[in-house]
């Protein structure tokens, strides 16, 4: 019975992890798009599909009712059965004579009383043994899985020397999710060795295709690529790309040091084992080479200054020149460059432009463009569309063609002429202002850092003070109104359930009866039966605490991932910029913390309530039945046992957050390390991830080993006093009867009542485990549930909405510094206007506050001091967030997409109050597609609108992505569209007919437009532009009275041949 209902159960525990797993992606990728959620007010919509994950795993889970009766209510039944039959066959044997005695009879009965209590700690852990061998199986067949392209593999061709020649024959490539779409066809290109190749075309041609197939992230379906005559196939893949390095369009950082970052392009190369100084040597002159050393030197911390989470501490430009130095740190002889100058501002492009055709010079590189002006001297431009190439040649031939690339040229209003030598340095002396985020890691004085300190800890105060399991347990069940009736009910059958203990120690007393002064073999077979009685009776009660507590269990882990989920949604960006907060970390606990209140509030509450009552009606009965006996037993045996059992749960409760604390170190990493999966695997450090990884995990296990001993001693304590307890009865019962004092019934009776008392303390410590973690989470869970955002919905704000209708700004005085070190001002004293109908445009090196400024219009963040009015009167800090952001559309620079269709996510640009349900019009869907140059690409796809966009959007290509990302923002019809480098991924062509439509949206009525952009040709018909420089703004006008002052605008004008 225990088998097949074990074995039923581990079927469904499979398909409810899986389901798991699936959430557990979703609520990944959401928290990594949290700016996105609070911008379109998408935390109803977000938890509710969650929940739709979770719905379905509590169905699954909600089978396992009867199976969950069946599991506990069988083994009890079958031992008390069993015990019975037991009896009743020893009697029988007695009675013909076959054993001689009731030894053997009384050996064989309390052999199997001990059983049952040993089930009695087993049977809580089933669920936990399940849930492990479910696990397992998923793991192992993980691990077994063989990789088509193992980064691992040792095998593989190395050669000794190349020129760095790639021929590209014949290739056909279909992406695995989209088998019937093809991405190239009969792809056919020459790369020739130290030359530089420039792909170009519009988004989705198959430019970055090409890259992944360079990188072997997947295998051509057909046709083959060479480098220098040999099949990459047969090349060895580390080998492969540490020698082909890749600069990405969206850089990715690890959480780390500057110095550390860079050094992963050193991994696989003849210097990574060089020493600190030396390769400290080489991290500089990559990053002057990438025009990073200047803002690195001006961290606190210089080269060995943290960086936060994926960068997160880094504007974008920042990021992106780490990244081209950690590219070319290692001298490759191939060089890709998939937009890597795209994220700069326009003096930092041109300075590490510069650096790039230095680079590679002498290089074979490969550069994806949208911006066709980085690719003029390249020596072969080639120009995809669909799959194949409809020219190539050199920048000058494909002019005078008059064709597909002169067409891209002319839509970006390039100026052809060479004269543009002094242009790149005419502003190199320029020093550039620190990074926005990056300021928040300036250095402090000493009272500067107590305040740092007493700052940080605000939000962790309510843990200083953490409320106790009992406490805990009675404020989860009242949160939970619901399933009220469910634990009356579970709380009479534990009741029941702890009423047979008690009753068995009498019955076992009045066992003694048949024996005295002779054999009474009918009432032998009356105890037997009530045993039987008593087995019956424990089948239909476990039956029933097995249903209710796995309903209960599956009701409370649906209801505690869905409110922690929408509990971590509801918090302000200073929450996730907290170095404690990210992702990996948040959506581990979601999991971990989830799973401890699962089992607690299950199962094993019913079972803790069964044995404090068998503890209470057994200590009682000991005493009534044999005073002397039953004090001697019950107070020289239970303190101690609470007590040591008391202490222990109190040292696991205060050690358990420090060894999370560990293990959540070891979960970033492996968080960080999947999400950035493509980083990883273009820079070769698989083996490095691995070592971190392994390295974490192990100073977390040494670090927990004094922990777990002492713990341990305290288990010990409380096991071993259940056999001092059972020796001194023995003991002082027998003295007793010797006395006279009590006879042997009253020896039975009182000693088994003492013995069960025992054990169901033992059963309650044996959850000390269980306690601590759920404890933990539990108090973790009512202060996050507690921990109100700086930037909510309040009683005084909820009705309250721009009385003009976001028509106008007014920015005081206004200035911003991060909440983590508000000693450093990011914005300083920032006054400006922006009038109805106005398009405006924040311009300036990376890091001067531009996207700063965006935060604070979108209410991301409040100001330290100054005003943001609305239509002038309204002070924005004073509106209600959520009906303000209906107002407001926001594009950022790196596109964030949400798992599910093309159609979802262009609807989560409409409020629709928390509904996943809409009417909205499919026409008004194709609208804001066409008007952000999309639909065309939609329309393509076999699926339409219905088409899978991935997690993050990663079945698109990155301009795709961004005309999605815009068609989200302009089907609101907002009144006010903040474009943080908006059309920066986009090819020259949907950058051209977006860039239209956003200044169509922008002339319509008195909406305001506000753009942050690098590439200034893109706002050169702004009505203001304000120009930034180290969170101040310099200059504002329009392009042409901006330009005619040849101050800092004017020269990054020149910088972009404008």
């Amino acid at each position: 019975m225990v088998g097949t209902a074990g074995g039923m159960d581990a079927g469904l525990e499979t398909q409810i992890l899986k389901i798991y797993a699936q959430a557990g992606a979703f609520a990944e990728s959401s928290l990594g798009n949290v700016r996105a959620i609070h911008a379109f007010s998408l935390r109803s919509r977000i938890v509710n599909r969650y929940a739709a994950y979770l719905d379905e795993a509590q169905i699954l889970g909600q089978k396992k009712n009867v199976l969950y009766g069946l599991l506990f209510s069988g083994e009890y039944f079958v031992l008390f059965a069993g015990m019975g039959l037991a009896f009743w066959q020893g009697i029988a044997m007695i009675a013909r004579g076959e054993v001689e005695g009731i030894g053997t009879v009384f050996t064989v009965l309390f052999s199997v009383v001990i059983a049952a209590a040993m089930l009695n700690s087993v049977a809580p852990n089933m669920v936990t043994f399940t849930r492990a061998a479910t696990a397992a199986t998923e793991l192992f067949t993980l691990i077994d899985r063989v990789s088509d392209i193992d980064p691992l593999d040792p095998t593989g061709e190395k050669l000794a020397s190349f020129d760095g020649s790639i021929d590209i024959s014949g290739l056909e490539f279909s992406y695995p999710t989209r088998r019937d779409v093809t991405v190239l066809e009969d792809f056919n290109l020459r790369i020739p060795a130290g030359k530089v190749t420039a792909l170009v075309g519009a988004s989705g041609s198959g430019k970055s295709t090409i890259i992944g197939l360079l990188e072997r992230w997947y295998n051509p379906s057909r046709g083959d690529i060479t480098l220098d005559g040999t099949s990459i196939k047969k090349l060895n893949l580390q080998w492969l790309r540490t020698n082909i390095r890749l600069v990405q369009q969206e850089p990715v950082l690890f959480n780390g040091t500057v110095f550390e970052n860079i050094c992963n392009g050193l991994v696989g190369t003849p210097w990574e084992h060089e020493s600190s100084e030396h390769q400290l040597s080489r991290v500089k002159d990559a990053a002057k080479t990438a025009f990073a050393h200047e803002f690195i030197e001006s961290l606190p911390q210089q080269y060995h200054t943290r960086i936060g989470e994926r960068g997160g501490l880094l504007s974008g430009g920042q990021k992106q020149r780490i990244a081209i130095a950690r590219s070319i740190i290692s001298q490759p002889k191939v060089l890709l460059l998939d937009e890597a100058t795209s994220a700069l501002d326009p003096h930092a492009e041109a300075i590490v432009q510069k650096a790039l055709d230095k680079a590679s010079k002498d290089r074979t590189t490969i550069v994806i463009a949208h911006k066709l002006k980085t690719i003029q001297a390249a020596d072969n431009i080639v120009v995809m569309a669909k799959g194949k190439i409809i020219e190539q040649g050199r920048h000058a031939e494909l002019i005078a063609r008059g064709a597909a690339y002169s067409n891209l040229v002319r839509a970006q209003d390039l100026l052809l002429s060479e004269e543009n030598s002094g242009a790149e340095s005419s502003h190199e002396d320029h020093a550039e202002p620190a990074l926005e985020k990056s300021v928040s890691l300036g250095r402090h004085d000493t009272n500067t850092r107590e305040e740092l300190h007493l700052l940080g800890k605000r939000e962790d105060y309510g843990l200083s003070s953490s409320a106790g399991i009992l406490s805990n347990a009675v404020k989860l069940i009242r949160s939970t109104p619901d399933l009220k009736w469910w634990y009356i009910f579970l709380l009479i059958s534990s009741v029941l359930g702890a009423g047979v203990y008690p009753g068995q120690a009498l019955l076992l007393g009045k066992v003694m009866d048949i024996f005295t002064p002779e054999l009474n073999q009918s009432r032998g077979n009356f105890f037997a039966l009530m045993f039987f009685i008593m087995a019956i009776c424990l089948l239909l009660i476990y039956m029933a605490m097995g249903w209710i507590s796995n309903h209960i269990a599956q009701v409370y882990g649906h209801d505690i991932r869905e409110r922690m989920f929408s509990s971590f949604l509801r918090q302000d960006l200073r929450f996730f910029d907290r170095p404690e907060n990210t992702i990996g970390s948040l959506t581990s606990r979601l999991d971990s913390d989830a799973q401890s209140l699962f089992e607690l509030m299950g199962f094993n509450l019913a079972l803790i309530v069964l044995s404090t009552v068998t503890i209470v009606a057994c200590s009682i009965l000991s005493i009534a039945v044999s005073w002397k006996l039953g004090l001697v037993g019950v107070f020289a045996g239970i303190p101690p046992m609470v007590l040591g059992g008391y202490v222990r749960i109190r040292v696991e409760t205060k050690m358990d957050a420090k060894i999370d604390a560990k293990f959540s170190n070891s979960a970033s990493i492996a968080s960080e390390s999947v999400s950035a999966i493509r980083t990883v695997s273009s820079l070769a450090i698989e083996n490095d991830v691995l070592l971190r990884y392994t390295n974490e995990l192990d100073t977390a296990i040494s670090e927990s080993r004094a922990t777990l001993a002492s713990m341990m001693t305290f288990f010990a304590f409380t096991q071993s006093i259940e056999l001092f307890v059972l020796a001194l009865g023995f003991w002082w019962g027998s003295k007793l009867i010797q006395q006279g004092d009590i006879d042997f019934y009253q020896f039975i009776v009182s000693f088994m009542a003492v013995y069960f008392s025992g054990q169901g303390c033992a059963t309650i410590f044996t959850f000390a485990s269980s306690f601590t973690k759920a404890n933990s989470a539990a108090n973790y869970f009512f202060w996050l549930r507690n921990l109100e955002s700086t930037v909510r919905e309040t009683d005084q704000n909820r009705n309250t909405v721009p009385s003009g209708g976001c028509k106008s700004y007014e920015l005081e005085d206004v200035m911003f510094a991060y909440p983590l070190a508000p000693e450093n001002c990011v914005l300083k004293g920032v006054s400006l206007s922006i009038r109805p109908g106005q398009f405006v445009a924040f311009v300036g090196a990376s890091g001067c506050g531009k996207s700063t400024m965006i935060s604070l219009l979108e209410r991301f963040y409040d100001p330290i001091s100054g005003r943001i009015l609305i239509d002038g009167t309204n002070n924005l800090t004073d509106l209600n967030p959520r009906l303000y952001r209906r107002a407001v559309s926001l594009v950022q620079q790196e596109p964030t997409l949400f798992p599910g269709t093309i159609r979802e996510n262009v609807l989560m640009g409409i409020d629709q109050d928390g509904s996943e349900e809409t009417t909205v019009d499919h026409a008004i869907i194709e609208s804001a597609c066409r008007a952000a140059n999309a639909w065309d690409f939609v329309s393509s796809l076999p699926e339409g609108l219905n088409t899978p966009c991935g997690t993050g959007g990663a079945q698109l290509s990155g301009g795709q992505r961004q005309r999605i990302a815009i068609a989200r923002a302009l089907i609101r019809d907002p009144r006010v569209i903040l474009l943080d480098e908006a059309t920066s991924a986009l090819d020259t062509e949907s950058e051209k007919v977006v860039q239209a439509a956003l200044m169509n949206a922008a002339s319509s009525g008195d909406r305001i437009t506000v753009a942050v952009a690098h590439r200034l040709s893109t706002v050169t018909n702004a009505d203001r532009i304000f120009v930034f420089y180290s969170g101040r703004i310099v200059e504002a006008g329009t392009h042409s009275e901006l330009y005619a002052l040849d101050g800092l605008y004017s020269k990054m004008c020149e910088a972009q041949n404008l």
